[in-house]
């Protein structure tokens, strides 16, 4: 199952091209996926990104999550080198039609957002019971 939900986006990267001098780079954040039972649990880190910064949404079996850092200096001080600049985090998946894409939450505790995404009910294993004749 896990295999099934296919990477659109590469691996961890930053971009610095004229494009971005505006609105900043983009990163393509690092990102675990696991599965156990009817759940699939999608992991991506995202430090220094708020809650009310993250976008998460699906369009045509596409799962696309995007979320902004905007870090500024403390005040009084001025930045001299940062990893993370001020930017965009973004990671696109293709949903395979197992998952029920009505049934996707998403959590973000210290940098870390984690999407739980739910089997169909199709997709999930039945038992059939069996009947003397």
């Amino acid at each position: 199952m896990a295999n099934e939900l296919k990477k659109t986006g590469g691996e961890v990267a930053r971009t610095d091209s004229e494009d971005t001098r505006e609105t900043g780079p983009f990163y393509r954040p690092a990102t675990d996926i696991i599965e156990k039972g009817d759940k699939v649990t999608v992991v991506i880190d995202m430090p220094g990104v708020a809650p009310e910064n993250v976008d998460v949404s699906v369009e045509n079996r596409s799962l696309t999550v995007r979320g902004t850092i905007d870090t500024p200096a403390p005040e009084g001080y001025r930045r001299v080198y940062a990893e993370y600049a001020p930017g965009t985090f973004e990671r696109a998946f293709s949903l395979p039609e197992t998952i029920d894409a009505d049934k996707i939450d998403a959590t973000l505790r210290d940098g870390v957002l984690t999407l739980s995404l739910s089997k169909s009910e199709a997709a999930k294993p039945k038992q059939i019971e069996v009947k003397a004749a």
